[in-house]
């Protein structure tokens, strides 16, 4: 692929909430997880294990467990747009196919003990499902995310039978999106790139990131702002 088509493809992402009810045929699946089997990751320790969810009762129970953590997470941290449970159960239960992503922790020792092992787990899951993502909007399927958080994953663990050291950290949602969007707000090169050193300068005052997020300039960075707004 030439770096034009590659940065055009790159350019046409975005996270979608709605999809078609069209399956996903199992060799676009596949090759999503050969874009996954060439991710690298730190000492090469490939720390994924990914499942993969097409029955509609399990899917509805992950989305059970998910808005119950969504509700007593709005308990725990008022100010946080989390958004609406009906949102949440329907995108989770609408797409074709759920990936669910755990992080084996157990690999954690394969990198220096002086350095940062949990970013080293981390970035090495982050680029995995970038290369997933990608692979799938090759194929004109999208491929979003849902974070799994503290208040939810041992419930999510106990329903799919993950063990302590694999760590749940994500629940995709794979499918053909029922509709586009244009372009998400980024910001120029020439902002974020500095040369020879940090030009401080460039970079962003408090109040500048305070009133981009409670502006929503960059759209839709979480769908309950507006709800929390009233």
């Amino acid at each position: 692929m030439e770096i034009d088509a590659l940065l055009k493809l790159m350019d046409s992402q975005f996270t979608s909430r709605k999809f078609e009810t069209t399956p996903v045929p199992e060799e676009n699946l596949e090759k999503i997880f050969k874009a996954a089997r060439s991710a690298p990751s730190g000492a090469n320790t490939q720390p994924w294990e990914f499942i993969v969810i097409k029955n509609s009762g399990k899917k509805e129970r992950i989305a059970e467990i998910l808005v119950e953590a969504q509700k007593n997470a709005r308990k725990q941290d008022k100010e946080f747009p989390h958004g609406k449970k009906s949102n949440l159960y329907e995108r989770i239960v609408e797409p074709p196919v759920l990936i669910v992503v755990c992080a084996d922790t157990r690999f954690k020792k394969a990198y220096p003990k002086v350095g940062d092992r949990e970013g080293n787990l981390n970035v090495s899951m982050g680029v995995v499902i970038q290369n997933m993502m990608l692979a799938a909007k090759a194929m004109g399927l999208s491929l979003s995310w849902n974070t799994v958080d503290s208040l939810s994953r041992r419930d999510l663990q106990n329903l799919l039978n993950v063990p302590d050291y694999l760590r749940i950290i994500e629940v995709l949602q794979l499918g053909y999106p029922a509709k586009s969007k244009p372009p998400s707000y980024r910001r120029e090169i020439g902002e974020f790139v500095h040369e020879e050193e940090l030009d401080t300068g460039k970079l962003r005052k408090n109040d500048e990131i305070k009133d981009l997020i409670s502006s929503r300039k960059t759209p839709n960075i979480y769908s309950g702002i507006e709800e929390n707004k009233k």
